[in-house]
C-alpha cells in the first residue's frame, strides 16, 4: 500500500510505529539503563556510540536521498535495480574496509575515546556492527522508497523485539555491560538485514555501474557533507562535555537527550513518508497533498509530543511504585535540558518539510549550507557555554543551531513552495501549546498534567488529524 493511497498522515503514523520500535534500544531500554548502568558507565557508552555515529554517515555515504531520489524517477526495473545495486555493494565494501580498520586499530580508538583500553572487544564488535548495519539500512530504505511502509514496520518491529529481548539477557544473564548492548544490535541487525531482503532480492544483485555511481556520488557529495555537520550538531557537545566536565556528566546529560529524542522520532517518520510523496507527486508536476494542510498537521504533532514529554517526564523520575522509580534518581539532575532538546527537534521536523525543494530540484548543497551555519554555531557555542554553563549552555548551543538550520531551509524554501500557511490554526496550536506548559509548570500538579496532554490530543484530533489531505494544485517548483 502507498502512502498516495493511505495518506501522508497515515504513513507517517505507520512509520512512526516503526520508528519507536527500531529505537527501543535508544528510549524504551532506559529505564533497565539507568538501573544497571552509572552516569559515568553510560557516559563512555555514549561517547563511544557517538563516534560510532559519525563512522555510520561517513560510510552510508549521504546516498539516501539520491537513491530515493533516482530510484524513484527511474522508468524500468532494470534501471531501479541497477541504481539500488550499484549504491548496495558499493557502500558494503566501504563499510568492510572501514570496518578492518577499525579492528586493526581498537586499541588505540579505545584509548582515544574514554583514555583506557578497556573497550577494545566493544570497537571490534562496533566494526561488524558497521557492516550488518550499513547493508540493512539501505535495504529498509529502499522499502521507504518504494512507499512499502507496512512491509518496513513489520522488519524493524521484529528486529526491535529482538534488541529488547537480547539485551536483557546479554546484560542481565551474561553480565556483558555495554558489550551486551553492541551485541545485541549485531544480533538484532541481521535478523533486520535477513528479513529485509527476502522483499527487495529481485531488485539487487551485486554490480557496480561505475558511470551510475559517479552521478549518484555527485548529487549525494553535499548530502554527505551535510551528514557529517548534522550529525555533529547532534553529537559533538558530548565530546566538549566531556572535556571540560566529565563522564558522568555525558551520560546525564546523554540520558535526558534521548529521552527528548521521542521528537526526532516523529520527525524522521515524517521525512520517510513525506521525502518519497513529494517526489512522486513532483514527478506527476502536481502536489496533491494540500501543503498548508500538511504543515498544519505536522506542526500539531510535534508541539503534542513537546507538551506531552515536558509535562510527564519528571513524574517518571520521582513517582515511585512499589518503592522503585521508573527512571533511576542518578540521572534525574540532567532533566532541566529536555524542552531546550525538544524544541531543537521541533525545528528539525519543520526543516525537513521544507527539504521538499532541495530534494525535487536537485539542490542538495541547500543541506550543506545550512548544516555547515548550524555546525559552526553549534561549536562556537558549545565552547563559549558549557564552561560557564555546563549542561545548560549544551543545551542552549542545540536549540540555536537547529534555528539557524530551520530559517535557512524557510529562506530558499518559502517562494518556491508558494502556499498560504494557515494562521488561525497556528497560532491557536501556539497559543494553546504555550499556555498549557506555562500552566503545568506553574501548577505542578501530575493530574492535571495528564489532562492537558489529553485534552490537547483530542482538540487537536478534532479541529487538525482528521481533515482530508486535499488535491489542490499548487505552484510546481521552478
Amino acid at each position: 500500500m502507498t502512502a498516495n493511497k493511505t495518506g501522508l498522515l497515515k504513513s507517517t503514523g505507520l512509520y512512526s510505529m516503526g520508528m519507536i520500535f527500531l529505537r527501543a534500544s535508544n528510549f524504551l531500554l532506559l529505564p533497565f539503563y539507568s538501573q544497571v548502568f552509572s552516569t559515568s558507565d553510560f557516559g563512555n557508552y555514549t561517547l563511544i556510540l557517538s563516534f560510532y555515529t559519525i563512522l555510520a554517515v561517513v560510510v552510508q555515504a549521504g546516498f539516501q536521498a539520491s537513491l530515493t531520489k533516482y530510484y524513484v524517477e527511474a522508468e524500468s526495473s532494470d534501471e531501479k535495480k541497477k541504481i539500488f545495486s550499484t549504491t548496495v555493494s558499493t557502500l558494503g565494501i566501504i563499510s568492510v574496509i572501514f570496518a578492518f580498520g577499525l579492528i586493526f586499530f581498537a586499541h588505540q580508538t579505545s584509548i582515544l575515546l574514554v583514555t583506557t583500553s578497556d573497550y577494545s572487544s566493544i570497537i571490534i564488535s562496533m566494526a561488524v556492527l558497521l557492516v550488518i548495519e550499513t547493508i540493512a539500512f539501505y535495504n529498509l530504505h529502499l522499502l521507504r522508497a518504494r512507499e512499502e511502509s507496512k512491509k518496513y514496520v513489520l522488519v524493524v518491529s521484529i528486529s526491535a523485539i529482538i534488541n529488547l529481548l537480547f539485551n536483557f539477557i546479554f546484560i542481565s544473564s551474561f553480565r556483558l555491560g555495554i558489550l551486551g548492548i553492541f551485541l545485541a544490535q549485531i544480533v538484532s541487525s541481521s535478523i533486520s538485514l535477513l528479513l529485509s531482503y527476502r522483499f527487495i532480492k529481485n531488485d539487487f544483485s551485486f554490480q557496480i555501474d561505475y558511470r551510475l555511481l559517479k552521478k549518484l556520488f555527485v548529487f549525494s557529495l553535499p548530502l554527505l557533507a551535510a551528514g557529517i555537520l548534522s550529525t555533529f550538531v547532534d553529537v559533538a557537545d558530548r565530546f566538549l562535555i566531556n572535556h571540560y566536565m566529565s563522564a558522568k556528566e555525558v551520560g546525564s546529560y546523554s540520558f535526558a537527550y534521548r529521552i527528548a529524542m521521542m521528537m526526532n522520532i516523529v520527525v524522521i517518520s515524517f521525512g520517510s513518508a513525506w521525502n518519497p510523496r513529494s517526489l512522486d507527486d513532483y514527478k506527476k508536476k502536481i502536489f496533491s497533498t494540500t501543503l498548508p494542510v500538511v504543515f498544519t498537521k505536522l506542526f500539531f504533532l510535534l508541539t503534542f509530543v513537546f507538551l506531552a514529554v515536558s509535562l510527564l517526564i519528571d513524574n517518571l523520575f520521582t513517582f515511585q511504585f512499589y518503592g522503585k522509580t521508573f527512571f533511576g534518581k542518578e540521572y534525574y539532575s540532567g532533566i532541566f535540558i529536555i524542552p531546550f532538546i525538544l524544541l531543537s527537534y521541533l525545528l528539525r521536523g519543520l526543516s525537513s518539510f521544507y527539504s521538499v525543494y532541495p530534494l525535487t530540484t536537485g539542490k542538495s548543497y541547500h543541506y550543506l549550507i545550512g548544516d555547515l551555519v548550524g555546525f559552526i554555531t553549534n561549536i562556537l557555542l558549545n565552547v563559549l557555554l558549557i564552561p560557564k554553563y555546563g549542561l545548560l549552555g549544551a543545551a542552549v548551543a542545540t536549540l540555536v543551531s537547529y534555528f539557524l538550520i530551520a530559517f535557512y531551509a524557510f529562506m530558499v524554501s518559502y517562494k518556491a513552495l508558494d502556499f498560504v500557511y494557515e494562521k488561525w490554526q497556528i497560532s491557536f496550536i501556539l497559543v494553546t501549546t504555550t499556555t498549557f506548559y506555562l500552566v503545568s509548570s506553574y501548577l505542578n500538579n501530575l493530574t492535571l498534567d495528564i489532562i492537558l496532554v489529553v485534552g490537547y490530543l483530542l482538540i487537536g484530533y478534532r479541529m487538525f488529524l482528521r481533515r482530508k489531505e486535499g488535491v489542490n494544485i499548487f505552484k510546481v517548483i521552478k
